[in-house]
């Protein structure tokens, strides 16, 4: 099909979504190179040897914990093959933070995209605010004044909006729909601070509270850059047991139609977090598709349960999209 050559990077095993994108390759007689983070290396004796190949198209499917090999890679390739394209934008720019959620929540409310109403900060940073907000109110009603800067009314103040449990508990780095709970209750959010707080401690991690959306499913929408390559619902089967409607913690996944008002909101809120290949997850508040909600924006996308929904072959369109750059 051409002559281009593609290096897709990653963390860890190689997944079966990663040797999906290697058969499409090879099936389109598309070089595509899977390359471990694990055999990135340099020696400062001879650096003007060190070489990632000549390569169209470098594709950083996970960052994760490896952002110092991804810098050293996009560097080299930024001084010696400055024609490569660097997928994603995100990740040509080098800012770790750039790929948590509490950046996305900023950035898309800079940009007059509705998130859910969020708080970010350390796990008993977030308690203290529940706590001191549970001390002012006899009813449910929570008028949020904390970090006006997540305000959707440009830092002017309270919020119309209110937070009040249950809540949902998420890190701000993101595991695919792992590091995310909900809660019913001061007393619950204590005992998951405490739980999470060694986790908090030994990693660096951060956490955000968000204000829980009741919904009967949301969406995952796939986009490559400019284009929407379709939608699936996702709804949880028992949501007294599983509030989350994830494909992977076996949530049913069917196809849908979505807006073009939805899909130009899924398009520019991943050009805002500064993704070309994004699962944007979006949820209707009230049901009403008038009223959409952005859940948070994915990079490099797991794809198993969206082709089983839509039947799109999606990493044909992926390579298919890389080779287009």
């Amino acid at each position: 099909m051409t002559n281009k050559k593609i290096a897709i990077f990653y963390g860890g095993k190689i997944s079966k979504h990663l040797c999906l994108l290697r058969k499409a390759a090879r099936d389109m007689k598309v070089q595509v190179d899977l390359i471990s983070y694990n055999k990135v290396s340099f020696d400062t004796n001879c650096l003007e040897n060190t070489s990632f190949g000549d390569y169209n198209v470098i594709f950083f499917r996970t960052t994760g914990k490896h952002w110092e090999e991804v810098n050293f890679v996009v560097d080299w390739v930024k001084k010696n093959n400055p024609k490569c394209k660097i997928v994603d934008p995100l990740v040509e720019k080098g800012r770790p933070m750039d790929a948590c959620k509490a950046w996305q929540m900023v950035e898309l409310t800079k940009n007059n995209i509705e998130v859910p109403r969020t708080i970010y900060g350390s796990l008993w940073t977030l308690f203290e605010v529940m706590n001191n907000l549970s001390q002012n109110y006899s009813s449910k009603n929570v008028q949020c004044c904390a970090l006006k800067n997540f305000s959707r009314n440009k830092f002017a103040g309270c919020s119309q909006n209110s937070l009040f449990f249950p809540i949902i508990l998420k890190g701000s780095s993101g595991d695919r729909g792992t590091n995310v709970f909900k809660i019913d209750n001061l007393k619950q959010l204590e005992a998951k601070v405490r739980e999470l707080r060694k986790i908090e401690i030994e990693g660096g991690k951060r956490y955000m509270l968000q204000e829980f959306i009741p919904n009967d499913g949301d969406l995952r929408i796939l986009v490559l850059g400019d284009k929407v390559l379709g939608a699936m619902k996702r709804t949880s089967q028992n949501f007294q047991k599983e509030f989350r409607n994830n494909f992977s913690v076996g949530g049913r996944v069917e196809v849908v139609e979505i807006p073009e008002s939805i899909k130009k909101l899924a398009i520019n809120a991943a050009k805002i977090c500064g993704l070309l290949v994004a699962g944007v997850d979006v949820v209707y508040r009230d049901g009403d598709v008038n009223k959409p909600v952005v859940w948070e924006v994915n990079k490099g996308p797991q794809f198993w349960g969206f082709m089983e929904a839509t039947k799109i072959d999606v990493p044909k369109e992926i390579i298919n999209f890389l080779v287009g750059l």
